[in-house]
């Protein structure tokens, strides 16, 4: 290989991330690289997008992924005040039991029914809530590879939500690329204002830890002897667990919104060159 060649390859969007090596520069496995004016190779493996145009046409629609996640955010927030409210009665309610002070059986049994119904609404909600921002995550960050070289592969985007410890890290890591790579893709294009949600997204992954380490102490808790000092300290972890929710949903969403802004305009500037 020539330096003209290898100086080709490094410009490269398939090159392997990081790699200047002549032999192992190429990221098209089980293919040997032969270079005649242009790679032959990736003319013959139809899994490869050449040039960058060619890559913009890859881009897949993200809206209706985004729409589907917001709504479900939204729907866990209400569930997050309902659950607040009735873990409030609760708390009111083994505090009179506490304090000796006449709790009918009916008073009992209506608080159980009412926390296991809001329960499982909740539990229901914040699962198909989880899959749907999950989806939206991953077309968001397979859609700005295709722009872009991305750190991580887009299965990462989903994966890295349920690996132990990487889980703690790895999705802030790939929300702040994309906000850090889309905002530097569209100010070589445009001169347009561009909301840089940086902070946003330190604040929205902060409250995430906390309210994953709550929900964590809450569900131990669950394990504990049944005492009413148990069932107290629970009911006040779950009043704090959805009282973080509630701010978590509102800029859950305010970051969706704003990244899929960005997002329409790079669609818009793809357009507009086509």
């Amino acid at each position: 290989m020539t330096e003209v060649q290898l100086t080709y390859c490094k410009k490269c969007l398939n090159r392997k991330k990081g790699e200047t090596n002549p032999e192992t520069i190429c990221n098209i496995r089980g293919k040997n690289m032969k270079f005649e004016g242009i790679c032959t190779s990736f003319e013959l493996d139809e899994n490869v997008i050449i040039g960058l145009e060619n890559k913009f046409n890859q881009i897949k629609p993200n809206e209706h992924r985004s729409r589907t996640a917001i709504i479900l955010i939204w729907i866990v927030m209400v569930l997050d005040i309902l659950s607040l409210y009735s873990s409030y009665l609760q708390y009111n309610l083994l505090t009179a039991f506490k304090n000796n002070e006449e709790v009918s059986d009916l008073m009992l049994s209506t608080n159980d029914y009412r926390e296991q119904g809001i329960a499982i609404l909740y539990l229901i909600a914040f699962i198909i809530s989880a899959v749907t921002f999950i989806q939206w995550f991953r077309r968001a960050y397979y859609n700005l590879g295709t722009i872009t070289r991305t750190d991580n592969s887009e299965g990462w985007a989903a994966g890295s939500w349920f690996v132990p410890v990487i889980s703690i890290y790895r999705p802030y890591q790939i929300m702040k690329e994309m906000n850090d790579k889309t905002l530097g893709f569209l100010k070589s294009k445009t001169t347009d204002y561009l909301e840089d949600n940086s902070q946003l997204i330190g604040v929205w992954w902060g409250l995430w830890v906390i309210s994953n380490y709550i929900g964590q102490y809450v569900f131990k808790y669950a394990f504990k002897e049944d005492t009413i000092e148990t069932y107290i300290n629970s009911t006040i972890a779950d009043m704090v667990l959805s009282l973080i929710g509630i701010p978590l949903a509102i800029i859950t969403v305010k970051m969706i919104k704003s990244y899929s802004l960005k997002e329409m305009k790079i669609s818009e500037i793809i357009s507009s060159n086509k």
